[in-house]
């Protein structure tokens, strides 16, 4: 049943990176692979489920979720696309802050919302799930207390000293596991996005995995009332500022977005596919917005 499951998802999964013309390093895929299952044999401990009865349960869920799903491009897409675009519409962001869009941007990305908007699609009953579940969010006041920390580079501090090691070669200082993200990250940065490795070499801080959660957070507890408008564009605002000060192209950011991201949570394709759109097919969004004006 666990080997059903594996080639279920790794198949979702190619499918889903064919749509969007990517092709990731089999290392990312692998380990993406490993990430899952380990979390499944967790979720089965927590349960108490044994481990194949777990398995039948999200082979089934899984097979509802792909009969479901069209990988086709065509005439679903064109309306998807269209009704995004009236959502888009439908939720204009104020000129004013218009240059701030791209923190967050990737993230959110990830959950298939637009980049161009504050608003999202999602339930807020599905919003407040994912932060009560995946961030132990569960108030206003959890939520500024997380905004308030990131800002202060909760992440960058914690993983200053191993990313200093992974960049001298000093991997006999780290944990194999981080060694091995690290390494991950990198070949997905120079593989599948085909960014220089100078850019990882020059990559002195992992701020921008904070700045971005900012950003993130902000459009997620806007959604559900946590914080207003204005709360939100000032949070997103003071992440721009950092980045401006911080970064000197979208390219540096994402790498130290990403190489961030590896060392907090693993490596995973849906960033990297998000950053390749950001990169490539939706680079006017970013060329229209220079972190030089942030």
């Amino acid at each position: 049943m666990a080997d059903e499951y594996e080639k279920m998802m790794k198949e979702m999964q190619k499918k889903m990176m064919e749509q969007m013309g990517i092709v990731m390093p089999e290392d990312i895929e692998d380990a993406y692979m490993e990430q899952a299952m380990a979390q499944q044999a967790a979720a089965a401990q927590m349960t108490g489920m044994s481990p194949d009865a777990l398995t039948a349960l999200m082979n089934e869920a899984m097979g509802e979720a792909m009969s479901g799903m069209n990988f086709d491009f065509g005439d679903g897409e064109d309306e998807d696309d269209a009704d995004l675009a009236a959502f888009i519409e439908a939720n204009p962001v104020p000129a004013e802050y218009d240059r701030l869009l791209p923190i967050g941007a990737l993230l959110i990305g990830t959950w298939g919302e637009p980049y161009e908007t504050l608003a999202i699609t999602s339930e807020p009953e599905e919003v407040a799930y994912a932060l009560e579940n995946g961030w132990g969010i569960e108030s206003r006041e959890d939520g500024i207390k997380m905004l308030e920390s990131l800002m202060k580079g909760r992440h960058a501090n914690s993983f200053k000293e191993r990313h200093e090691a992974m960049k001298a070669g000093r991997f006999d200082e780290v944990d194999g596991e981080d060694a091995d993200d690290y390494n991950l990250s990198v070949e997905g940065i120079t593989e599948a996005l085909s960014l220089p490795k100078s850019l990882v070499d020059n990559c002195e801080t992992l701020l921008a995995w904070d700045l971005e959660r900012v950003g993130y957070l902000a459009r997620l507890f806007y959604k559900i009332g946590y914080i207003s408008e204005d709360e939100a564009w000032d949070w997103i605002k003071k992440a721009a500022v950092e980045s401006k000060n911080t970064f000197n192209s979208w390219e540096e950011y994402i790498v130290s977005l990403l190489i961030g991201r590896g060392f907090a949570m693993g490596v995973a394709p849906e960033p990297y596919m998000v950053a390749l759109d950001l990169l490539t097919d939706r680079r006017d969004f970013l060329d229209a917005r220079p972190i030089s004006n942030l």
